[in-house]
């Protein structure tokens, strides 16, 4: 009896779909990982907003500083650098400075922080033009930041334009000059301000005419005061000796000068008639006692007059004193105040003298400046003009459809690549096929699963 020959099996697409419902499971747990943290990243992504500002590169060597003719030098050997320059760590730490001075009333956990990563720069096609960007989750941020570069960019082309070294020195030697002119004109002020005068030669000539005018009305007060004086002297001269000569007093009331010298008339005409009298008749005589007493009522009335008169000019002569002492006291004083002017003078004489030596080296040194500005002109420079300042942030595209559809299908790759590796690695008969390609021969009958068999059933 020949032996039954048995077909060599060869897998076929149901084969390939039953390791697949096999491993249903394996494929479909690769699958939910991906599946599951690209959604979680799409939910949880935030729009980004970007704004660009772009400034333009002249680049060029002038051939001297009168003639504006410029030697061009090759565009790959000037521009190669200009993307890494404006996204540099010195200009991204002075772009956080001017944002800093600008944000100096904002709190700290509130300022903006430039992230250097998300700062972009590049030359737009082969032109001269540099674009300068930054994104952020914030419209506001991004367009801020973007302006701070944008200034920090030109600032750092401006100040490399010249040699670092000379400018810093004629810079730093002006900051010095202008800061101790400011503090010997504030020691000006302040010293004018202490001895109370803002210009000391108007004071001077000021203090000079008062000087004058207080030495006329003090030498008025005096010969006021003699004559005053003068006139109590002779008064009193005359209480004692009524037949002195003296001079009219010139201080009397209106009318004593006349009275007294009427007095005295009066008396000498009594003496007269008195001596007649004691010629003629004893002194118990009644003719000669009348004569008498009538001479002495009137040397009563002429000791009373001039008593009166001495009396006022006394009273004069205090006030006139009082004023004279103020006189006397006002001159002192500016006196006084003009004998100090001296040493004032000399004190601001020296102060304007440093600063007029100070002011003359200010200027020579900014004179040098401006002379190293222009032979900047004969070097190679870089001249930056903005073009466009930073505009309105745009939202950048961030759901990639296509990269959200390649991480689902990824992980179903795997989980179909596992399946069948684990597949393989399980050497159980499963199938019919599977039986007769082991065993080389045929299969006569199968016996089904119970369940199988219940649920036909």
């Amino acid at each position: 009896m020949a032996e039954p020959q048995v077909e060599r099996y060869e897998a076929t697409l149901r084969d390939y779909l039953g390791i697949i419902f096999r491993q249903k499971w394996i494929i479909l747990c690769v699958l939910a990982i991906p599946t599951i943290i690209v959604l979680v990243q799409t939910v949880g992504s935030k729009t980004l907003y970007k704004s660009t500002s772009t400034v333009l590169l002249r680049r060029g060597q002038r051939e001297s500083a009168i003639v504006p003719y410029v030697t061009v030098l090759p565009w790959e050997e000037q521009v190669s650098s200009e993307e890494q320059t404006a996204t540099s760590v010195v200009v991204i730490t002075k772009a956080q400075e001017i944002l800093d001075k600008r944000q100096s009333g904002v709190a700290k956990a509130e300022k903006i922080r430039i992230k250097a990563s998300s700062v972009e720069a590049g030359i737009v096609g082969e032109s001269n033009v540099l674009a300068i960007s930054y994104v952020d989750h914030n419209r506001s941020v991004a367009k801020q930041v973007t302006q701070a570069l944008t200034e920090a960019y030109m600032q750092y082309r401006e100040e490399t334009s010249l040699a670092p070294g000379l400018v810093s020195f004629f810079d730093g030697e002006i900051e010095d000059k202008r800061t101790r002119l400011a503090e010997l004109r504030q020691a000006r002020e302040q010293f004018m301000t202490a001895q109370g005068v803002n210009d000391l030669e108007w004071r001077t000539r000021m203090l000079l005419d008062l000087w004058k005018d207080l030495i006329s009305l003090l030498n008025g007060a005096v010969s006021k005061r003699i004559v005053e004086e003068t006139n109590i002297a002779e008064m009193k001269r005359l209480l004692k000796d009524p037949d002195v000569n003296v001079p009219i007093i010139t201080a009397a009331p209106p009318g004593t000068q006349t009275l007294i010298d009427n007095l005295r008339g009066s008396r000498n005409v009594l003496r007269m008639d008195l001596q007649r009298q004691q010629a003629s008749y004893t002194d118990k005589d009644h003719r000669v006692i009348a004569v008498k007493n009538q001479l002495a009522e009137v040397e009563q009335q002429l000791e009373s007059e001039i008593r009166q008169a001495i009396t006022l000019c006394e009273a004069r002569v205090v006030p006139l004193r009082a004023v004279e002492n103020q006189i006397r006291r006002n001159l002192l004083a500016v006196e006084t105040e003009l004998r100090g002017y001296p040493e004032q003078e000399a004190v601001l004489a020296d102060l304007d003298a440093k600063i007029k030596v100070l002011q003359r080296d200010y200027e020579t040194l900014t004179s040098k400046r401006i002379d190293a500005m222009v032979s900047r002109e004969s070097s190679p420079e870089w001249t930056v003009i903005l073009l466009s300042p930073p505009s309105k942030p745009v939202a950048l595209r961030t759901k990639d459809y296509v990269r959200l559809s390649l991480g689902p299908l990824l992980g179903l790759l795997v989980g179909i690549g596992l399946a069948f590796l684990f597949d393989s690695l399980d050497h159980s008969i499963k199938t019919k096929s599977e039986a007769e390609s082991i065993l080389g021969i045929p299969v006569v009958a199968s016996i089904v699963e119970m369940k199988e068999w219940e649920e036909e059933k």
